[in-house]
């Protein structure tokens, strides 16, 4: 039954006694009753009606020769009117008679008699000899054709009352009412002896039953009903007797159960004592293995740290010959794979302990997922996978949540997709699944065309340490973690992580497609804008359909005219008629004989072009020698704005070179190789290394330092897991020691540990150190280390030109030499930041003044906060410090939960009037930096 039809049913009460009596007897009588009505009042008016025209056919033959004459009279003898009107006058006796009227064929009154004479009478069809009956008025016309002696036609008209039809009708029925009044009445009559005989019986048993209880089974039930009922009654009654019965032996044996079951704790505690003992061990034991993992994970790392970093420096030598190249790459290449299942097993680890917590920060989560793609676009390049990235409108751009766990758990999902497809496709699809005030849930889908899945296999795919099947493992390699792991870093993040088989979804598709979901906190207050380009018009031809249906869609909200060709003839049909201006843009496919393409369209087209490919596919010496730009594959949002706005693109990204001339370093680590290693790299950047074996050693030259009178170090690396005195007591150590030194100089310490298990940087961190590094160390981790650590220590090659007008300006007012160094020492990104900076001092001090002449303190605090979060980018010391301290007095009043006074607004002023005078400083020396810049 339907929910709506069990709605029905218990609001029409049809599960009682008196609804199915309704249901089952009221209803059916009505329904024949109203059927029988109609059928009654329908018979007698057919009947009335029939009576009527019999009347009036009698009415008609009767005076059909009296007309005859009547006619022939008026036809000769045109003056006989009133003797002709006489000899139809008769006409009137007849009952219910209102008038007659004798017509000719065309509808003219020949003759009429009664008291409506004048009225128009209605046409009749000629062919026809009778007519009737004709609803006239409430009345009904009949009409027989008569003729006269010359057989000239003419029709004999009568009109009928209809009122006794009426009254008949009426009177049938008041038959019917009466009749289903008294049937209602029987009907009612028979219901109270119903509900007398049956129902009341019933109500009073089912009342009897509800006060029975556990205490009221031994009470006699009173019987009072007759028949069937009577006996049901009694049969309840010897029901309750044998309940009762029945309850006293449950009573008995409870009691005796009580007693087993007291016994039986008793015998449960005794266990409880050795499970506990056991639990104890066990617990000993998950102890004794998070330890082994943090020495073997330190023992696995640190040989690993040596040979990565040897082979990096055999690299950079350059004089290999193909061979010795060739040996070191693949060494390096087993090195990346052990140290890759060696952090797999290691994250598993700390999920399995409960240790892996996730970070917070704001990330470019679509940028986040292009670089995954476009790490891992090599492998599907040797391949030959096409590679898709589809990012929905409404997912936002830049969420809050953990950057490195989501692209770890994107790369396994795209690295087993590319692992498991021979070739076709890979498109990887971000979309909305739930938004909400302030998060998102988001939905991520990766789907390849390989070779799937058997319903048995994917039982156990997010299983630890488990394949889809044991040729995988041989075939592919891997540790089978991967999608544990990332199952439950999905977990962490409030998401779901599944798997659908394609054929499921279309019997002709192949491949799998992997799915999770992960839940983001959004800044509402960012707003993305869409750049326009309606001016620009785009010829394109892409092979792959899916990136087509991607770059269309881009297209489209960029609101760019866009013309998709078929195939390269099509594109070659339309290259004769397409202008060449900077306006339009061509986009092709790399193909497999790519020079031969580009050469025929620069037989066709000189204007704007653009490659569409994997980097490594596309050469850059044929793209010179034609002129066409690349777009590497996957595509991606940015790249595309940035060809459309025709921005310049350089081969690859040019880094400053760093120059560590002048540092002088201090390397501790007990294991020999590692220090010879990071001497090595460190030479490489022009910095002096002094190696220390031991934790004992190195304060020994630390204050041998001292006592000769030279500088201090300007960085320690400090291993963690050192035998006699581990880097944590040492850094304890050369902390006490540091209050010795001239102007109690803190010693920048970084830990270089192996350890990669739970909490391991907030425990170094509250030891003393200063940051974090893990083992394999790299060249550009030890790059960011110094460049964070050690900027004021040394003298870096400036990257604008020490100016009169640079050396000129006030460092507290305008510090560029740290603006320069805030935007890691891009001269472009400074320049961009203090130009932001300066552009937004006009909109920030009117709405600040519009929102103090508002007494809207609450907002005033937001826009100083927001200003001076801006100053943190820009070397303005003056201006950092006087809106951090604007915004901390006007953040008072809502600490202190308190309304703002006279006294309150004139301070808020004062700070106002300071803030834009330091504002107008500010504006005035960048006006300089920006002027210098330009020339």
């Amino acid at each position: 039954m339907s929910n709506i039809n069990k709605k029905l049913f218990k609001r029409l009460h049809l599960n009682h006694a008196y609804g199915q009596l309704i249901a089952l007897i009221f209803v059916p009588i009505t329904i024949l009753a109203c059927v029988g009505a109609m059928l009654v009042i329908t018979e007698t008016s057919n009947a009335a009606k029939a009576q009527q025209k019999q009347m009036a056919v009698a009415i008609l033959t009767r005076y059909q020769p009296t007309s005859e004459s009547a006619i022939e009279l008026l036809n000769h003898y045109p003056w006989q009117f009133d003797q002709a009107r006489n000899a139809m006058q008769s006409m009137l006796n007849e009952k219910h008679l209102i008038r007659a009227a004798i017509l000719d064929l065309k509808g003219n009154n020949r003759l009429s008699i009664g008291f409506q004479d004048q009225d128009i009478w209605p046409a009749f069809d000629s062919k026809a000899s009778f007519i009737g009956p004709i609803a006239h008025q409430g009345n009904h016309i009949y009409a027989l054709k008569i003729s006269d002696s010359t057989q000239t036609p003419a029709w004999l008209s009568i009109e009928l009352d209809n009122q006794p039809l009426q009254i008949a009708r009426y009177r049938v029925l008041i038959v019917l009412i009466a009749t289903g009044l008294l049937t209602l009445l029987l009907l009612l009559l028979c219901l109270n002896f119903y509900s007398r005989r049956w129902i009341a019986p019933m109500y009073e048993i089912r009342m009897q039953l509800q006060r029975l209880n556990a205490d009221t089974l031994d009470q006699h039930m009173i019987i009072n009903s007759t028949g069937e009922l009577r006996l049901l009654q009694r049969d309840i009654a010897n029901v309750v007797k044998r309940l009762h019965f029945s309850f006293l032996e449950l009573r008995e044996h409870t009691e005796q159960t009580e007693d087993d079951l007291r016994r039986t704790l008793d015998t449960l505690e005794v266990q409880n004592i050795t499970y506990r003992q056991a639990r104890d061990q066990a617990i000993h034991a998950n102890q004794s293995k998070s330890v082994f993992l943090a020495n073997i994970s330190h023992e696995l790392r640190t040989p690993l740290n040596s040979i990565d970093g040897f082979i990096h420096l055999l690299l950079r030598q350059g004089n290999l010959s193909n061979e010795q190249n060739l040996y070191l790459q693949t060494i390096r290449k087993s090195s990346a794979h052990l140290l890759a299942l060696i952090n797999d097993v290691l994250d598993f680890s700390k999920i399995d302990a409960g240790k892996l917590e996730l970070e917070t920060a704001q990330f470019d989560l679509e940028e986040a997922v292009f670089d995954v793609m476009d790490m891992l676009s090599p492998l599907a390049a040797q391949k030959h996978i096409d590679m898709t990235f589809y990012y929905a409108d409404n997912v936002p751009k830049f969420v809050v949540g953990d950057a490195l766990r989501f692209k770890q758990i994107l790369t396994n999902l795209i690295s087993n997709a590319i692992k498991f497809t021979p070739d076709g496709e890979i498109i990887v699809r971000v979309r909305m699944e739930h938004d909400d005030i302030g998060q998102c849930l988001l939905h991520f889908s990766v789907q390849d065309s390989g070779i799937g899945l058997s319903g048995t296999d994917r039982k156990k795919l997010f299983e630890s340490f488990s394949q889809g099947d044991a040729s995988v493992t041989r075939q592919f390699g891997g540790t089978g973690l991967g999608l544990a792991i990332s199952k439950q870093l999905v977990s962490l993040m409030h998401g779901q992580i599944g798997f659908e088989d394609n054929q499921e979804r279309a019997p002709t598709e192949k491949g799998s497609t992997f799915w999770f979901t992960a839940r983001f906190v959004v800044d509402e207050e960012i707003e993305i804008v869409h750049p326009q380009f309606s001016n620009l018009q785009v010829v394109s031809y892409l092979a792959h359909p899916a990136t087509a249906n991607v770059l269309r869609h881009y297209l489209e909200n960029y609101d760019v005219e866009h013309i998709e060709t078929q195939s390269i003839l099509d594109l070659f049909s339309r290259l004769n008629q397409l202008q060449t201006n900077e306006n339009t843009w061509l986009i092709v496919d790399h193909s497999g004989d790519s020079e031969a393409l580009l050469k025929e369209i620069r037989h066709r087209y000189s204007g704007n072009l653009a490659v569409y490919g994997y980097q490594m596919m596309l050469d850059p010496n044929m793209l010179n020698e034609y002129r066409a730009r690349p777009l590497h594959q996957p595509l991606s949002r940015t790249a595309l704005i940035q060809l459309l706005s025709n921005e310049p693109w350089f081969d690859q990204e040019q880094h400053e070179e760093f120059n560590g001339q002048g540092l002088h370093i201090l390397a501790v680590d007990d294991h020999l190789p590692n220090l010879i290693v990071l001497e090595a790299l460190l030479s490489e950047l022009n910095v002096k290394t002094t190696k220390a074996l031991s934790g004992q050693e190195a304060i020994e030259i630390i204050q041998a330092r001292q006592e000769q009178g030279l500088a201090a170090f300007d960085l320690i690396f400090m291993d963690i897991q050192m035998p006699v005195m581990s880097g944590v007591d040492t850094t304890r150590a050369i902390r006490s020691l540091e209050s010795t030194f001239e102007n109690h100089k803190r010693l920048p310490i970084i830990a270089l540990t192996a350890h990669a298990l739970s909490d391991e940087k907030q425990k170094l961190l509250q030891s003393g150190m200063d940051d974090y590094v893990t083992k394999p160390i790299q060249m550009d981790q030890i790059i960011q280390i110094l460049t964070q650590w050690t900027t004021d220590n040394f003298k870096k090659v400036p990257v604008l030109e020490r100016s009169s007008v640079i050396e000129a300006l006030e460092p507290s007012i305008l510090d560029w030499q740290q603006s320069l160094q805030l935007a890691a020492n891009k001269e472009d990104l400074a320049v961009d930041l203090l130009k932001m900076l300066v552009d937004s001092f006009e909109q920030e001090t009117h709405e600040m003044a519009q929102l103090i002449e508002d007494e809207d303190f609450p907002q005033l605090e937001h826009v100083l906060h927001r200003l001076y979060g801006a100053t943190r980018y820009v070397g303005a010391p003056t201006l950092q410090e006087v809106s951090g301290h604007f915004e901390q007095f006007v953040s008072t009043l809502r600490k202190e939960r308190r309304k703002a006074d006279d006294a309150f607004v004139q301070e808020t002023l004062n700070r106002f009037d300071e803030l834009k005078n330091v504002m107008a400083q500010v504006e005035h020396a960048a006006q300089q930096i920006l002027a210098k810049q330009n020339n």
